[in-house]
């Protein structure tokens, strides 16, 4: 008896993998479409951006004006270090300036998946089925990793390929791909091992973001102490990548410390799934709390659900328009001498940075609202809509109330961004009301979320998703890329963020309008989402 039982612990020893080529494939299958939109979008960025900077800088002094305010310690946290003696060089201004972006896009797209195909999965039970054929302890999590290595293989070869077809060198344009690319494979091995600790997708997702964020914040930290890079950068794994300086004096060892990093962080989460029980995490949860407050309704519910997104949310809006504010002064002067700048900023709503700032803030809180509003669909696709819906209540209510959780919820975001956009603002100017007017500049952007809050209801209705995400996305390609792409100004005025002018004006009119249309798609949603099964 002994024997057999040694026999098969060294067949589950050596079969932890068993099955990992088929998971893979069918991880390919379920992502296909979703990795080909991400895919596309983040070569389009490295493959426009050079055009883009030629068109709005054609001269020296212009570009001279847009680096003395990426200097500036705002705009050292928003982009990178500098390297080189001529930062007026394309190939100068993308490694300090684009790199950044790509990195956290590229992470958040390698933690996102591998969350989806480790811990969601155990969270809705669709991993339980998988387990139950022959499948090894580990086949999950390593079909995740080599999906998202495959996915950062593929970035690195299409980004490597617009650079080098824009005119860069190979060399430069691959060592800046690959240092992007092998950054988020370390924040995605990051979220395997927070899919390991922690037993709700949510949490393991918070938490590999969270780590993200504080490496970006270190990073920048760092960087304003020592513009190429101080001791403190190089505790962040962001400033490895950028420390590879392409496109100025390339080197290549940092590339090594990123691969070493992630290959431990692989190792860290093996060891933990090995120690773990299923559906469970090394961190155990609390558990019932016999003594917990009654939830009233069902508002207040969801304002419990969105507790912890809310928190996060609001610190990160805060300290980026505490960022966005300080920055005021650099942004106006730099305006002055650049046409097409000074141009974008009228086009983006107004003629002053102020107004702006506060759309970019606002865009960059749509992401949240549409990801709240459609919880209602994710929870609805993992059973955990039933229980509710089980009871006495109606769809309608249940749709409603988290449409309205969502909007205080975004009221209160808007709030801290204003206030630290304010707060920026008001230093850096030396005119403290400025704080109070941008908070209400701020806040006069709820009905333009109320908007997107709409259409993500309304996308959570008819089961399609993708809907709220288009709607958002539209947003920030509006408002970024308007003036440069050159779009029509009747495609750009549909851009609800747009049309709020706050504090330049007020317009009241269109306030109204945007009310009146976030009022309609609410109740539109709510009566296609009570008329239909649900799933």
């Amino acid at each position: 008896m002994n024997a057999v039982i040694e026999r098969a612990g060294r067949h589950t020893a050596t079969g932890s993998l068993t099955g990992v080529t088929t998971l893979l494939r069918l991880a390919l299958c379920r992502d296909r479409i979703r990795l080909t939109v991400w895919i596309v979008l983040l070569t389009a960025l490295p493959a426009y951006t050079p055009a883009a900077l030629a068109m709005t800088y054609p001269d020296h002094e212009q570009r001279l004006a847009r680096i003395e305010l990426m200097q500036t310690p705002a705009g050292i946290m928003l982009s990178g270090p500098m390297f080189g003696t001529d930062h007026t060089t394309l190939g100068a201004m993308i490694a300090n300036e684009l790199m950044l972006t790509l990195i956290i896009a590229t992470s958040i797209l390698a933690i996102l998946t591998v969350i989806r195909h480790t811990r969601a999965e155990e969270e809705d039970g669709a991993a339980e089925l998988v387990q139950s054929s022959v499948v090894g302890r580990h086949a999950r999590t390593a079909a995740a990793l080599l999906l998202v290595t495959a996915t950062n293989a593929v970035l690195a070869l299409t980004m490597t390929a617009a650079l080098t077809l824009g005119g860069f060198d190979v060399a430069d344009s691959a060592a800046f791909s690959l240092g992007i690319c092998m950054t988020a494979m370390v924040f995605g091995a990051l979220a395997a091992v927070t899919a390991q600790l922690l037993r709700q997708s949510r949490t393991a997702t918070g938490a590999a973001m969270g780590g993200l964020a504080l490496a970006a914040l270190i990073r920048g930290i760092g960087d304003v102490i020592e513009h190429s890079g101080s001791a403190v950068s190089w505790l962040s794994p962001i400033a490895w990548a950028q420390q590879m300086r392409s496109f100025v004096e390339l080197r290549w060892w940092p590339l090594a410390m990123l691969s070493g990093l992630a290959a431990a962080l692989v190792a860290v989460a093996s060891a933990c799934e090995t120690r773990r029980q299923y559906d469970a995490g090394i961190i155990t949860s609390t558990g019932a709390r016999p003594r917990a407050r009654t939830i009233p309704n069902l508002f207040v519910l969801n304002l419990v659900l969105q507790r912890g997104q809310l928190i996060g949310w609001g610190v990160a809006l805060f300290l980026a328009g505490l960022t966005f504010g300080s920055m005021t002064r650099s942004l106006l002067d730099a305006a002055r001498g650049n046409e097409l700048l000074a141009r974008m900023l009228t086009d983006a709503g107004a003629d002053g940075a102020y107004t702006t700032m506060t759309q970019f803030l606002a865009a960059a809180t749509g992401a949240f609202v549409v990801a709240a509003v459609l919880r209602i669909h994710t929870d609805e696709q993992r059973g955990l809509a039933e229980p509710v819906l089980a009871a006495s209540v109606s769809r309608w209510d249940w749709l409603l109330s988290a449409v309205a959780a969502t909007l205080v919820s975004t009221a209160a975001l808007l709030a801290a961004a204003g206030l630290g956009n304010g707060l920026g603002a008001g230093i850096a100017t030396g005119v403290p009301a400025e704080i109070w007017r941008l908070t209400g500049a701020a806040l006069a952007q709820l009905p333009a979320m109320a908007v997107l809050a709409g259409i993500a209801a309304l996308g959570a209705a008819l089961r399609r998703p993708l809907i709220g995400w288009l709607a958002a996305g539209f947003v920030v390609v509006a408002l970024y890329l308007g003036a440069l792409l050159r779009l029509p100004r009747w495609l750009v005025d549909l851009s609800p963020v747009g049309q709020t002018t706050a504090p330049t004006e007020v317009p009241t009119l269109a306030l109204a309008v945007m009310v009146a249309v976030a009022a309609g798609l609410t109740a539109t949603a709510g009566y296609i989402y009570r008329h239909r099964d649900v799933a």
